[in-house]
This record gives structure tokens, sequence and C-alpha cells, in this order.
């Protein structure tokens, strides 16, 4: 082999070397491509499974939260009905309770009337018609009867405070049972229990504020001024006494102001202080006089909210009614 031959022969050796080691690379680089497709690949079918999971977690998870959901609206949508209906019955029992008792002192009586007649073939004469009227009379006795704790009645005309007027050794008593001493929601018109009757020089009467007006509810139209235009005086029925009350204040105030709700009084000058402070009190100035330490005051209080708030009617006995 010449020395031409020798060096070509090299060459195309070291060509070939080359040509491997470049397709070694060149193998390389794809093995490690395709190493990190795959890899890339596998990464992704692995979040893709993972977020997958966490879907169907999450499915799973939603559909047992909607389920409670449903379950506890059901519940209280049931309880709410409930309640509902159960103060429904209560309004309605209560509303045929005290319509029975109004019915009770309702009396027919009869009424004559003469008219004279004349013909031109004879004298005049005389003829009488007869007829019946339906008339509210007062029986205190008959009351009793219906329940042995009744002091009186009271009445608001045009209103739906048309009420006998009931106490008990606590206050808690008639809150929940009406004026026949049967449970009732709507409770009953009644007296405080530390107060010595209506014919005290000051008495309060509590009644609920319902939802379907009855009871005391009418007592927060007082806070409207053509109201309390309106409506200056009660009917209030003593034992077998009829009275007319004038109402000299009407304000809110708070269940716990002792300053208003005031049972007992050491002496006149502390009363009187008592009378000028709740008639200054007055959201409305009434045409009654602001009245004495010798006149007998009747309070009518209702809640507002449960918050403490009340409604309260200040009224004073006035001309007694012969019926």
């Amino acid at each position: 082999m010449d020395r031409k031959e020798f060096v070509d022969n090299k060459i195309e050796n070291n060509i070939e070397i080359k040509d491997n080691k470049i397709d070694d690379e060149l193998r390389v680089g794809f093995d490690s491509e395709k190493k990190e497709n795959t890899e890339k690949k596998e990464n992704s079918e692995k979040k893709e499974n993972t977020e997958n999971k966490k879907n169907k977690i999450s499915g799973i998870a939603y559909n047992i939260v909607r389920v409670i959901a449903f379950t506890v609206a059901g519940i209280a949508f049931g309880y709410a009905s409930y309640e509902l209906m159960d103060s429904y019955l209560d309004y309605t029992a209560a509303q045929e309770k005290y319509s029975a008792v109004d019915e009770m002192f309702n009396q027919i009586q009869s009424t004559e009337q003469t008219a004279d007649t004349a013909d031109t073939a004879q004298t005049a004469s005389s003829a009488e018609y007869q007829g019946t009227i339906t008339k509210w009379v007062w029986d205190y006795d008959a009351m009793l009867k219906y329940n042995d704790e009744s002091k009186g009645y009271i009445k608001l005309d045009g209103t739906r405070i048309q009420y006998p007027i009931v106490q008990h050794s606590d206050n808690d008593y008639y809150l929940v049972k009406g004026s026949d001493k049967v449970a009732n929601g709507g409770g009953a018109i009644f007296m405080d229990s530390r107060c010595g009757g209506l014919d005290a020089r000051m008495s309060v009467v509590y009644g609920h504020n319902m939802m379907d007006g009855s009871m005391f509810h009418d007592l927060m139209k007082f806070s409207k001024e053509d109201f309390c235009k309106k409506n200056q005086t009660f009917d209030v029925y003593v034992g077998h006494r009829h009275y007319i009350y004038h109402v000299f204040s009407s304000f809110r105030t708070k269940a716990d102001n002792e300053d208003i709700y005031k049972f007992g009084f050491k002496d006149d000058d502390e009363f009187a202080k008592w009378i000028k402070k709740t008639y200054d009190k007055s959201n409305f100035k009434y045409d009654s006089k602001m009245p004495g330490v010798s006149d007998k005051i009747l309070i009518c209080s209702t809640c507002v909210d449960n918050n403490g708030n009340r409604m309260v009617v200040c009224m004073y006995r006035g001309e007694e009614v012969v019926d």
C-alpha cells in the first residue's frame, strides 16, 4: 500500500468514525427526546387522572352537600309549615273562643212602635209594630261563672279590642292560656299580679300583639296621630260597673322600665310625679286633662318586638255609665 492509499483509507476511517459518532449522538438525542416525551405523556396522564379523581371526589362531595342541603331545607320547611299551621289553629281557636264570650252578653230585646193612620171614612186609629234588636249587655255574674278570676271587660269601638280582663297569682299563666284557662298561644288580656285590682290607683293590663290583629295588636295604632284623634276613650267594665276611660298618654317604652311599670307609691307626691312623667312622654296631645292623684289610672301594654320594647296606652277613669 503506497502512502497515498494509506492516507485515503485513514481519512475514510476517520469520516466513518465521525459519522458513527454523529449517529450515536443523534440516537442518544432521539432517545432522550423520546424518553422526555414519554415522561411528559405519563405526567400528563397522571395529572389528568389526578384531576379526574379530584373532580370525581368533588362531584361526590357536591352531591352529598346538595342532599344534606335539600334535607335540611325540607326539615326547615316542614317545621315552618308546622309552626304556621299551629299558629293558624291557635288564631282560629282564640277567635272562636272570644267570639263565643262576646255573644254571651248579647241580649235580644223587643221594640214597639206606634203609628197613627188616618182613613177618610173613619176616625184615626192606632197601629202597633213590634220588632227585636240585639243589644250587648255586660253581665259580671255570667263572666265569673265562665272564669272565677275575671275582673272586668275592656272595649275599644271600631277595633278588635273586646275582651275579658282576668288576673292570676303570677304573670305567666295567662300568657299561654285563654280567658277560659285552656292552653292557647294567644293568651288572654290579664292584669299584672302585683296590682290590687281595677279599683287600685294604678293598674297594668297586658295582652299579646298577635299577627292576625287580635288581642292587644290594635294598641300599636296609637303610634299614629290620626288614630289617636279618633280613639280617645275606652269602655271598661269593673265588676258590675261600666266606666268611660279617657286616654291621656301613649308611647313606647322598655319592658323593664320601672319608672313606668311602677307598683306602689309611698305617698301622693310620688304618685303625682309619676303621673306627670307619664303624661309628658305621650307621642300625641289628647283632649283629656292630666289626671290627678285621686284618679284611677289604667295602663294597657303590649309587646312591639322581641327586644323588650313595649307600646303603652295610659287612661284614667271618667264617668260611670248606667246601662
